[in-house]
């Protein structure tokens, strides 16, 4: 069978290669364009994570106690617990509180104490030595109440948590069970909000099938949690819904007379759940290149709308600048040639004829030009004023986007490249509206390090890719060489008897 160690060791390296073009390529540029990295990504924990979300009484702790093999996790039909709980390998058996965890210097969770300390008081941590948590960190969660704001009945911010744990995990099962299929108002709110783009990692689950008393009362139930999710996610195709069950644990009687509905198909779908959960890592080395990409493009989105920005406004501010500098030259030299040469015996002949001897000092002239100028400025400033106002609008984040993209736009429409913008835009505007224009970097060191960062993109990330890919497809061979070593030394004992 496949080493674990070696698995994970591959896993490690890969980890490695990606915090470096975090650090070499992504960090400088993002600061310098305030564009936020995801803490987690520029020190990846090394433990593949996998989120277990669901109705209380749903079968999570008892499938993290199947996948564990041990009963690590309190079960129950009423609600058990009202935290998140991170179970994973240990020589020990061993229980963190909270505060420990995010302190503790060995592991790395210091950013969960933003969440807060009622978050904190409900966060447990856990190590026990069963051989598949070797190679994973599972995460129980509490069950979903009915209500939409869980706020009012929570004492910590139930969606966020779930948000920030669904970012980082590299699987997600939420499950549903026979009596409450999807209606719950938290999960709803879940599904709407928190895991939007998430759905390439997430797997949905009814569980407890072995609790129907005939194949007419499970039809009717997928077809309820079909429709629930219908309404709730937003995809043209309702996603694939895994039916299983924990043999043994049936928590209540058949019906008499009820015949049971047959359990071979639903041991299959549950043996597949748990080979996705057992993929995890495969799923971190490709969650962790997929992340990568999709903030390096991110990122050169921003850089390139913000250069474009703040180099459209330098221009226009140095044209005015110009021509302020022009105009006063201009009106100075007109005024020392007309003072100098031009007319000056017959101005001042007039000026003392009029007694007005005092205007034709120079003190006039100077006069005059500094109250022109300070017009000008005033009026200039004021220009200014309503450039940059102009610019940090949506229309005008949207002229610059069209103009640094020029190129690519005139060729296709480039729906992904819209998601893009769409994305970032108001984490652009609010930058410019709170740091302002002047505060952006236009140097050439910020155009050379976007060239480098897209040079990544083209080259150095995909060759992460291809790597993944590889190691992913051996891992597959390997798998399936061992699959079919039993069938060959059964068909071997096979002829061995014949003879």
């Amino acid at each position: 069978p496949l080493d674990p160690a070696h698995a994970m060791d591959n896993l490690l390296k890969l980890e490695r290669n990606v915090r470096s073009i975090y650090a070499r390529t992504l960090s400088l540029l993002a600061s310098r364009y305030r564009f936020s990295l995801p803490v987690s990504d520029k020190d990846v924990p090394g433990s593949p994570r996998v989120l277990f979300l669901g109705n209380h009484s749903s079968g999570k702790s008892s499938f993290i106690n199947y996948i564990a093999g041990a009963d690590i996790q309190e079960t129950g039909m009423a609600p058990t617990d009202d935290g998140f709980t991170l179970v994973t390998y240990g020589e020990d058996e061993e229980t963190l509180d909270g505060q420990t965890l995010v302190s503790h210097p060995e592991l790395d969770y210091q950013e969960l104490a933003s969440l807060g300390p009622e978050f904190l008081a409900k966060l447990r941590f856990k190590t026990h030595p069963a051989e598949n948590l070797r190679q994973l960190t599972v995460i129980d969660s509490p069950g979903m109440i009915d209500s939409a704001s869980s706020q009012q009945l929570r004492s910590y911010d139930f969606r966020e948590c779930v948000r920030r744990f669904a970012e980082s995990a590299d699987l997600i099962l939420f499950f549903f069970d026979p009596d409450k299929p999807g209606t719950t108002g938290e999960a709803i709110s879940i599904f709407t909000s928190e895991l939007v783009g998430l759905d390439h990692k997430l797997l949905i689950v009814l569980n407890k099938v072995d609790l129907f008393d005939n194949i007419r009362d499970f039809a009717r139930t997928y077809g309820t949690l079909c429709w629930n999710l219908s309404k709730t996610i937003p995809s043209k195709d309702t996603p694939r819904i895994y039916t299983t069950y924990l043999p043994g644990f049936a928590t209540r009687p058949l019906e008499e007379n009820a015949k049971p509905i047959p359990l071979e198909d639903f041991d299959i779908s549950r043996d597949e759940v748990v080979s996705e959960i057992m993929r995890a890592p495969a799923r971190r080395a490709d969650n962790l290149v997929s992340g990568l990409l999709s903030h390096a493009h991110r990122l050169s989105v921003h850089v390139k709308v913000c250069l474009e920005a703040v180099s459209a406004y330098r221009r226009l501010v140095s044209r005015l600048w110009l021509g302020f500098t022009g105009i006063l030259l201009l009106a100075a030299g007109t005024g020392w040639l007309t003072q100098n040469w031009w007319f000056k015996s017959d101005w001042e002949v007039a000026l003392r004829e009029q007694k007005w001897e005092a205007l034709s000092e120079p003190g006039l002239f100077i006069g005059s030009v500094i109250v022109g100028a300070s017009l000008f400025w005033w009026f200039l400033s004021l220009g200014l004023r309503n450039l940059r106002r102009s610019i940090e609008t949506e229309e005008g984040v949207d002229v610059f986007f069209k103009r640094a993209y020029k190129d690519e736009l005139s060729l296709k429409k480039r729906a992904d490249l819209y998601a893009t913008w769409e994305s970032i835009k108001p984490r652009i505007l609010d930058v410019m509206r709170v740091h302002g224009l002047r505060s952006l970097s236009a140097s050439t060191s910020s155009k050379k390090l976007l060239r480098k960062l897209e040079a990544a993109i083209e080259k150095e990330i995909p060759a992460l890719r291809r790597r993944v890919d590889f190691e992913n497809e051996s891992t597959h061979d390997e798998q399936e060489t061992v699959k079919q070593e039993p069938s060959d030394n059964a068909e071997l004992s096979t002829e061995e008897s014949e003879d």
